[in-house]
């Protein structure tokens, strides 16, 4: 981590938290003004995805980012899909051509734009290769709806293959102060000249919320079953889980107090530290309304002194990070 400076180009917002379905219930007025404020606050790339709240989170986009297109970059993703939108456990694939391009074309239509500067796989297809799947998405590219195109959420080998290719341009996995599950991933994007999209750096809320041993989650959360049944079919299950929520807590206390002598709150101390991590070109950070917005920006023109930073590091290296890339290839 370096000291500071200006980092609002390296941060991207990230949608999948201001309306989808799994985070308790959002008020709609409080996500369409989160989005007008980052990007009157200088953020200017925006993160959806087509089953983001069905389909609500690229409306939203679309609806708020209209007439000021050509002043930002918008990503969205597809290829997958739930048959019962309020299960996460019925996500279903489709990676071929007709899969993506049916997706791209209701995106488009949501998004209110005739193309998107990057389109990404959301993740890996087991019915197919990595390499069928990246040629799928260079027709979408051919065709002339995208910009860049890449993958989310791969396995290693998967990501391996995919990467050897040399289709894709961008990456996104999760990354965060207590995720390093895919580092090896991104840092060997990295070195093929991918940019590098990371998302979850506020750990779906656990460094950004006060949340306490005993919190209580909406029933539509699924941060609440996992905490109830230690499942929740989402990758960020294994941070609420058993034991690992009380100890995350822990550790979200420990870097409050750091945040607190700057002045700062947790989220905005923890996106400042995210968006300087180096496994990360831009860095998400979910918000569901104008506070949350602002708030998080507040900490990226900070300078944070040394031996500050010397004390994050010790209390990450002290704390149960995950390290190890546990997602399939199948074929």
């Amino acid at each position: 981590m370096n000291a500071g400076g200006r980092h609002v180009e390296r941060v991207g917002f990230g949608s999948g938290t201001m309306i989808a379905e799994g985070f308790g219930a959002v008020n709609l007025d409080d996500a369409k003004g989160a989005v007008e404020t980052a990007l009157d606050a200088g953020v200017r790339f925006f993160d959806t995805a087509h089953f983001y709240g069905s389909g609500r989170s690229e409306l939203i986009v679309g609806e708020m980012l209209e007439g000021r297109r050509n002043q930002v970059r918008i990503c969205t993703k597809g290829g997958v899909r739930y048959t019962d939108p309020t299960d996460l456990l019925t996500l279903v694939c489709d990676s071929s051509y007709d899969g993506l391009r049916a997706f791209i074309d209701e995106s488009l239509i949501r998004l209110r734009t005739d193309h998107v500067d990057v389109y990404l796989l959301h993740q890996f297809d087991p019915s197919s290769t990595p390499e069928q799947q990246m040629e799928n998405l260079a027709r979408l590219q051919q065709d002339g709806l995208v910009e860049e195109i890449g993958f989310c959420n791969f396995g290693a080998e998967a990501c391996r293959r995919a990467l050897a290719t040399g289709i894709p341009s961008v990456v996104e996995y999760s990354c965060s102060l207590l995720d390093r599950r895919y580092v090896n991933e991104l840092t060997d994007a990295g070195s093929r000249g991918c940019t590098r999209i990371t998302f979850g750096s506020f750990v779906h809320g656990l460094l950004s919320e006060n949340f306490t041993a005993d919190h209580e989650f909406d029933v539509d959360d699924w941060r609440g079953r996992s905490r109830r049944f230690g499942a929740s079919g989402t990758s960020g299950n294994i941070f609420f889980a058993g034991d690992n929520f009380a100890k995350n807590i822990e550790v979200a206390a420990q870097l409050r107090t750091i945040a607190e002598r700057y002045d700062l709150t947790l989220a905005a101390f923890v996106l400042a530290l995210s968006v300087r991590q180096p496994e990360s070109d831009i860095a998400l950070y979910g918000c569901r309304n104008a506070k949350e917005v602002t708030d998080g920006l507040s900490g990226l023109e900070v300078l944070f002194k040394a031996d500050d930073l010397e004390e994050v590091e010790a209390i990450l290296e002290a704390a149960e990070r995950p390290t190890e890339n546990r997602l399939g290839l199948s074929t």
